[in-house]
């Protein structure tokens, strides 16, 4: 366990190793058997150690490689007809029993354990001071011992089991390592440390790596499978002798009262004897899972990657487009540990890392989702200020009806001045000046935006506007020339309360140029035309005038309303210019 991680992620990384070991098909088991005691033999009797030695009887003609026995035949251990027999029927077959540990100081008895330790393998095995073991007479040779010591883990499931234990400072191997050891006839097992402290499981030549603390990783198999491999010992007393030649046989009990059931990771009532055949069989086809020691930085590494590329790509996507490329990611990862487990029996946790990378795309993204909208909010907000509503409204449902590149365009331009203002800045003072333009300002803007018209600059006391720009407006001369009356009407309410000139304007209309000018940082939308100077020229002409509103040629010819000549002017820059003003 890397001591950085929380007790809570190892739960949920234990959980989620546990749905890779279900959920991936487990390989089958030939070669190992489990005979199941119930809770009576063949005769309706309780079962009994006289029912054990028969049963033993019969395994022994069926001539199995290896029968071990998930029980622990402690106590009582006077020389009666039961036990003799049992003693008798036990040494006619290669038989491994089980002990469990316990507090008592007391060795245990038998020949001495064919297991050897390499490096500091036996400071890390699971110790006790004595154990519960078979009584002495039925160790007879070929009889041999194993621990049948399940513990579970933080969440109370087996989910690994030692490979060895330490009585009374002798290692002994577990039942499972046991079998193995002999199903394959190799003299001893080694269970050995490298130089990195991962342990290994030798078997004669072959090295078996086994998971943290020289554990070994159990792969439940499901209800069908282990009932494929499964004879009731009932049946077996009086029926006739199954073939079992070269077979590993494991005796056990899957009846409650018998104290046999744990909790793993497919259920809490999984028979004890059925984790020893799992352990068994995967030994022996070396199949065993088993999750490397550097497993939390493959993990992490392979989450960074992802996250990097994550991190470069998601600005550049649509929201829909980079949850699909976390999904994908966390897929390929997912298949990555999936695939690894079936060619190597390697352990990388295949969900959660997968899970973290979708939860932090998908925070990304909603906090980009968020930026975004604020900024769109801006936006709206700042073309509100200078366009109209529903103009706002079409861009930014559609932004390609923006064309800020360049583009020739009939626009009708309004200017607007202050009479005095130059004055007014003399005797008003500064912060009474400034309240007076601001509301001022938004007297004139309001107007313009009400009439569609498009605010494209305010200069000093001066307001420079354009209609159907940036998009198409229908009779926009005539809703310039409806703008510059309510300005006149509005501005001349407020002249006494904000103690500025009168408002003089100017209007034309003609072909101009639109599109963004400027360097670097400050840019510029503003159109560039012959009408668009003309109307400067025609609101300062309304100084000498006299009128409020001056009208250019071009505007007067395209207006529906009926409008009052003036005749015609000399204006500077054009010459003679006939000139029009509101009736």
């Amino acid at each position: 366990m890397i001591a950085w991680q929380p007790a809570p992620l190892v739960r949920w990384q234990e959980r989620a190793l546990d749905a890779l070991l279900v959920l991936v098909p487990a390989p089958p088991t030939p070669g190992v058997t489990v005979i199941d005691i119930p809770r009576a033999d063949d005769t309706g009797v309780p079962w009994s150690r006289a029912a054990s030695a028969r049963l033993a009887a019969r395994l022994a003609e069926a001539s199995p490689r290896v029968v071990g026995w998930d029980v622990v035949f402690a106590g009582d251990c006077a020389p009666t007809a039961a036990n003799l027999a049992l003693t008798a029927t036990l040494s006619r077959s290669a038989t491994v029993l089980g002990f469990l540990l316990a507090n008592q100081s007391e060795a245990l008895p038998g020949p001495p354990p064919a297991l050897a330790l390499g490096g500091d393998a036996g400071t890390r095995l699971w110790s006790a001071p004595g154990a519960e073991a078979p009584c002495e007479t039925f160790l007879s040779d070929p009889v041999t011992l194993a621990s049948l010591s399940l513990p579970g883990d933080t969440e109370a499931r087996v989910r690994r089991v030692p490979a060895a234990v330490t009585v009374a400072t002798l290692a002994w191997p577990s039942l499972p390592v046991e079998l193995a050891r002999r199903a394959r006839a190799p003299s001893a097992v080694v269970l050995a440390a490298d130089a990195s402290g991962a342990l290994s499981l030798h078997l004669g030549p072959r090295a078996v790596p086994l998971d943290r603390d020289g554990t070994l990783r159990l792969r439940p198999r499901p209800a069908a499978m282990r009932a494929a491999r499964t004879l009731n010992a009932a049946a077996l007393l009086s029926g006739p002798v199954p073939d079992l030649a070269d077979r590993v046989v494991i005796v056990g009990s899957s009846v409650p009262q018998r104290g046999g059931l744990r909790p793993t990771a497919l259920g809490p009532l999984y028979p004890s004897v059925q984790i020893a055949a799992d352990l068994t069989a995967d030994l022996i086809a070396d199949q065993l899972p088993w999750r490397p020691a550097s497993a939390p930085w493959v993990e992490a590494a392979a989450l960074a990657l992802a996250g990097l590329i994550l991190a470069v790509l998601l600005p550049r996507l649509a929201p829909l487009t980079g949850v699909a490329l976390a999904l994908a990611l966390a897929l390929v990862w997912t298949g990555t540990a999936t695939t690894t487990h079936l060619a190597t029996n390697r352990l990388y946790d295949p969900f959660m890392p997968a899970l973290a990378l979708l939860f932090s795309a998908t925070a990304a993204i909603l906090l980009q989702a968020a930026l975004t909208a604020r900024a769109e909010r801006a936006l709206r907000e700042r073309m509100g200020q200078l366009l109209p509503a529903v103009v706002v409204a079409r861009l930014a449902n559609d932004p390609g009806l923006l064309r800020l590149r360049g583009e020739r365009r009939i626009v009708t331009a309004l200017f607007t001045d202050l009479e005095g203002f130059t004055a007014a800045t003399v005797t008003l003072e500064p912060e009474a000046l400034i309240d007076a333009l601001d509301r001022y300002f938004t007297v004139v803007c309001a107007v313009i935006l009400r009439h569609g018209g498009m605010i494209d600059k305010i200069v000093g006391d001066a307001v420079h506007a354009l209609f159907n720009a940036p998009l198409d407006q229908p009779g926009h001369v005539d809703a310039a020339l409806r703008a510059a009356a309510e300005i006149v009407a509005q501005t001349e309410a407020l002249r006494a309360s904000l103690g500025l000139g009168r408002t003089r304007i100017g209007i034309e209309t003609g072909a101009a140029i639109l599109g963004d000018v400027g360097s670097g940082a400050r840019i510029d939308y503003t159109a560039h035309g012959a009408c668009v100077n003309l109307a400067a020229r025609l609101e300062a002409a309304g100084k000498a005038l006299g009128p409020a509103v001056i009208i250019g040629p071009a505007a007067a010819a395209q207006s529906t309303q009926p409008l009052r000549a003036l005749g015609l002017q000399e204006l500077r820059g054009f010459g003679p210019v006939e000139v029009f003003t509101l009736p």
